[in-house]
């Protein structure tokens, strides 16, 4: 015989019919299985207690061990349910989960199974595997003490997505799973997977339809319908709910009673307009409601067509919209003031970093690192106008996107943006800086995302100061300008006001420089020139003396001339003195009696009264705060004045003081020569003489001194005079302040 046909030993007759009983239970088995599953998972939506009884339907008739793990919304895998005979090994299980949670990493377990959506079937469970699988020694302790023989892990998937997982563990039974038994998991895991996800998706519906009831609940709505041409014809409890019209009120276009007289020919228009154009309509518009309050409402209405393309109805919704309105007014309102304070904010603290004692290109730095912290811009330029060079430059320069090497620190006018604002002197906003031509570097600005650019002159009485120009990453609204724009005017007043203090402070200086070399020059002229001057006076005294009538008549008249000489020249550095020490000798403000003071000048003048034979009248003189010295000397020049310039009458001087608000005006009048108009102003000027030194003698400082005087103690000087017939000088004094009498009225 061929060995090719070597026949196999027929099966007993008996053994295959045993065989085929048995396949034959193990099928109606399965069926009855998966008959009680599928009642078991269709008894409930709720899915959590239906898969936990699942997993003890399966035990013992299809594993000694069977749990149900879920794949959480949260990414975690949680164990839903676990079933064995024995209860107190169901707790022991969920201890050996908490205590030894699956690793992700095992190829056979359930994360692999629910991440690939593969059953894993372990037939047989060697000793190896749970030396492998084991953590720590006690774990493998108890995998030993469980004597598990065989697993398989089917996953839970329902549309393509997989949620979950069923293992089954034999031990105790010794049974060893086959793919027949897979493949029974699987069903019943599909059928378990399919009853959770109509779960799911039948409690989402709950919860759809619930939070649209909700919904419709919290909106204050009407639903109506109108006919095509759009009169109202069916009733809306709705409408009647929300305007307390009735169904008989608001038919046909009775419903525009209830809309406030100032919308109503702004919502027929439209809507006889929407109908014109067979297009959805939608309107704004005030509404009365029951309680005769206006609510704020948005009206849509959408035409239904028939087949024909015809419109067959509008349906329509009108909703209550006034709490949302208020709450727009009230956030509106709210970032107006947040605006306001902020704007305030920034305000004070730009004007009190141009109220610092610093130079204006520190201040306009300091101001653009102030503005670059409380707007969120990343970059604030403030330019300075160069009136001489007619150039703008930079003199602050702040934010992320500096410093800049690809912005000059100068431009002309008319040269890049900054330059087109300096030359038009208006407000400018671009929300396209890329495109703009004027941009100088448009890598430089897409380099640092910059998209927009405001720029407002700094003015001061329509003078260009400067430039504030700012660059954002987002489009900036006309609003940010206008409060840059206010921002720019305050910059404007502390720069100007900045530069005129830096210059009076130099002015000031310079001024402090003078007066020195003016005091240099005073204790030049006492000691060094009044010295040779006394020596060149005595020889010429000596001279005269010896050799007067020994010489001949010219000599005698030359010695004469050169005394006289020297005299005058001594008499004018004296004077001199005195006009530079009025500032830099004077002494300290006390309260004097000012007759007193005009006492000790007439007694300086005695002689010279006595000589011209001069009626000196005093009249009340009040107390004032002054250098008692100077005052003085004040009077003694004025009344002195006018004893010089007397005409052929004998002198008759006035000296009097008259209150006026808070100074005293001091007046000395006298009927000399008089002076001509033109001359007021003149005569107070240093070394300004109106006569010839043969005439009048002096040397032109007497009255420079008067005014240098009463302007030291705060006052003001000048005369009154007719050519003629006399001359009044005046001069005020501060008055001392004195307590006031007057009580409060309640």
């Amino acid at each position: 015989m061929n060995p090719s046909e070597r026949r196999v030993p027929d099966v007993p007759p008996l053994l295959n019919q045993t065989l085929k009983l048995d396949g034959q239970t193990r099928t109606a088995d399965s069926l009855q299985l998966l008959a009680e599953a599928g009642v078991l998972l269709g008894s409930s939506l709720d899915y959590e207690a239906t898969l936990a009884a699942l997993t003890r339907l399966a035990v013992p008739r299809l594993a000694d061990w069977c749990s149900l793990d879920i794949l959480g919304e949260d990414g975690v895998v949680r164990l839903l349910a676990v079933a064995h005979v024995d209860p107190a090994k169901v707790k022991w299980a969920h201890e050996l989960r908490r205590r030894y949670p699956p690793d992700p990493k095992d190829p056979h377990g359930i994360h692999e199974v629910i991440r690939t959506g593969h059953s894993s079937l372990l037939a047989d469970i060697p000793d190896e595997l749970l030396v492998a699988g084991s953590r720590d020694a006690e774990q493998l302790r108890i995998a030993r003490e469980l004597g598990l023989r065989s697993a398989l892990t089917v996953p839970l998937t329902a549309r393509g997505r997989t949620f979950g997982a069923l293992s089954l563990v034999t031990a105790e039974s010794g049974r060893r799973f086959t793919p027949a038994d897979m493949a029974l998991a699987e069903q019943l895991a599909g059928r378990a997977a399919l009853a959770v996800d109509n779960a799911r998706l039948y409690t989402n519906a709950v919860r759809a339809e619930e939070r649209f009831r909700s919904l419709i609940h919290a909106t204050a709505q009407a639903v109506w319908v109108t006919l095509p041409d759009g009169e109202v014809f069916e009733d809306s409890p709705t409408w009647r709910a929300f305007t307390g019209q009735s169904r008989e009120e608001y038919h046909g276009y009775g419903w525009l009673a209830v809309v406030h007289p100032e919308d109503q020919e702004r919502v027929r228009r439209g809507w006889q307009a929407a109908r014109a154009i067979r297009q959805p309509y939608e309107v704004e518009m005030r509404v009365c409601r029951p309680d005769g309050s206006w609510a704020v409402t948005l009206s849509r209405a959408v035409p239904m067509l028939d087949a024909q393309g015809q419109v067959r109805e509008w349906i329509g919704t009108t909703t209550d919209i006034t709490a949302q309105r208020r709450a727009e007014e009230t956030s509106r309102r709210l970032e107006s003031e947040q605006r306001a304070r902020q704007l305030e904010a920034l305000r004070a603290e730009v004007s009190e970093v141009l109220s610092r004692e610093d130079t204006p290109s520190r201040l306009m730095q300091a101001c653009a690192e102030v503005m670059v912290r409380n707007l969120p811009l990343p970059l604030v330029q403030l330019w300075t106008f160069n009136r001489e060079a007619q150039l703008l430059l930079l003199e602050g320069n702040a934010g992320p996107a500096a410093p800049l090497s690809a912005v000059p620190s100068r431009l002309e006018l008319g040269q890049t943006l900054v330059g087109s604002v300096g030359q038009s002197r208006q407000p400018q906003r671009v929300n396209d800086l890329p495109a703009d031509p004027r941009l100088r570097s448009r890598v430089w600005a897409e380099s640092n995302g910059l998209v927009s650019f405001l720029g407002a002159p700094l003015l001061v009485r329509g003078q260009l100061v400067g430039v504030l120009a700012v660059f954002g990453q987002l489009p900036l609204e006309e609003e940010t300008l206008a409060t840059l724009s206010t921002v720019a005017d305050a910059v404007a007043q502390g720069l100007e006001r900045r530069r005129a203090e830096v210059s009076l402070q130099e002015h000031a200086r310079e001024l402090a420089r003078s007066n020195e070399e003016l005091q240099q020059f005073a204790y030049v002229a006492s000691h060094d020139l009044q010295e040779p001057l006394r020596m060149v006076a005595s020889y010429t005294q000596l001279l005269a003396r010896r050799y007067k009538g020994k010489l001949d008549a010219d000599a005698d008249e030359f010695i004469t001339y050169a005394v006289d000489g020297v005299n005058r020249m001594q008499q004018l550095i004296q004077d001199l003195l005195a006009y530079s020490r009025v500032g830099t000798r004077g002494h300290e403000f006390k309260p004097i009696d000012s007759g007193q003071a005009l006492g000790k000048a007439l007694a300086n003048l005695k002689a010279l009264v006595d000589e011209t034979g001069a009626t000196i009248i005093q009249g009340k003189l009040p107390q004032v705060m002054v250098d008692e010295t100077q005052l003085t000397q004040l009077f003694q020049n004025l009344v002195g004045n006018a004893l010089k310039f007397r005409g052929q009458r004998p002198p008759r001087v006035l000296v009097e003081a008259e209150r006026q608000d808070n100074e005293w005006r001091f007046t000395v009048e006298d009927n000399g020569i008089g002076i001509e108009p033109q001359y007021y102003e003149r005569i107070f000027v240093i070394f300004q003489r109106l006569h010839g030194k043969e005439e009048y003698p002096g040397t032109g400082i007497g009255l420079a001194i008067c005014k240098k005087i009463v302007e030291r103690h705060g006052g003001r000087i000048g005369l009154d005079s007719q050519p003629g017939q006399g001359t009044t000088f005046w001069f005020t004094l501060p008055a001392i302040p004195t307590p006031s009498t007057s009580g409060t009225t309640p």
